[in-house]
């Protein structure tokens, strides 16, 4: 029987990407690409496992919506406790099981590997802990202090963010770290699906999602933005 490794402080600082806001807000968060990179460093033989329910499927009913149930396997057969994570829409509620969708599922997936990861393992339990994770890297250095200050110029979503309170800007915040994600993963045509189709966002919610984006996410996700959206529901 294969022992169950302690992952503590396998996670550094230099895998870590944060979202800050310009109020109190601040979201640290790893890929999960990165994660399980980790864990097959790490922790090679162990392999995240979906926990079947008694029909045979993927979902685990739940009062109001569904959840996965997740677990890692040894190539021994080891196997760890299950570990619950909720199928989730954007805003952190349950979705009613006939509406959720297979990419619902995978996004779910991904996001319990991660939980479980740090559930089980202690795999960047510091992020959850809000523990400060180990760094060799040097500070960014400061730039040229003789440097000419530049002007900007004025954009339409200048003020939006300030204009947002506590509770929409972390929501705002999560929408960011999904696009970010999605992009990563896919490229510019997932981020765009995310932004004008999966995340239900307001036009409103669009443009201030633009200040928590780098220009190249937003730049290249408008390419795609015919393709999802809804003409026909935004005339109405």
């Amino acid at each position: 029987m294969a022992e169950i490794p302690n992952l503590a402080g396998a996670a550094t600082a230099d895998l870590v990407e944060t979202i800050s806001g310009s109020g109190s807000f601040k979201a640290s968060y790893i890929n999960w690409s990165r994660t399980v990179q980790v864990l097959r460093e790490k922790a090679p033989g162990w392999m995240p496992e979906l926990v079947r329910n008694h029909d045979g499927g993927m979902l685990h009913r739940a009062p109001a919506g569904a959840y996965l149930l997740i677990r890692f396997r040894h190539l021994d057969g080891t196997v760890t406790p299950e570990v619950p994570q909720a199928i989730m829409d954007a805003r952190n509620n349950s979705i009613p099981l006939e509406k959720i969708t297979a990419r619902d599922v995978t996004d779910t997936h991904r996001r319990g590997v991660c939980m479980a990861a740090a559930f089980t393992f202690g795999l960047a339990y510091e992020l959850w802990a809000k523990m400060p994770l180990e760094t060799g890297y040097a500070p960014e250095e400061k730039p040229d202090a003789t440097e000419p200050e530049r002007i900007s110029k004025l954009t339409p979503t200048d003020g939006v963010w300030e204009s947002l309170d506590d509770e929409m800007r972390e929501f705002i915040e999560a929408q960011a770290a999904k696009v970010k994600e999605g992009y990563a993963d896919g490229g510019a045509e997932v981020a765009a699906a995310l932004i004008y189709r999966d995340l239900n966002l307001t036009n409103e919610e669009i443009l201030a999602l633009w200040t928590r984006l780098p220009s190249n996410i937003r730049n290249q996700s408008k390419k795609f933005k015919d393709q999802f959206t809804n003409k026909e529901a935004k005339a109405a």
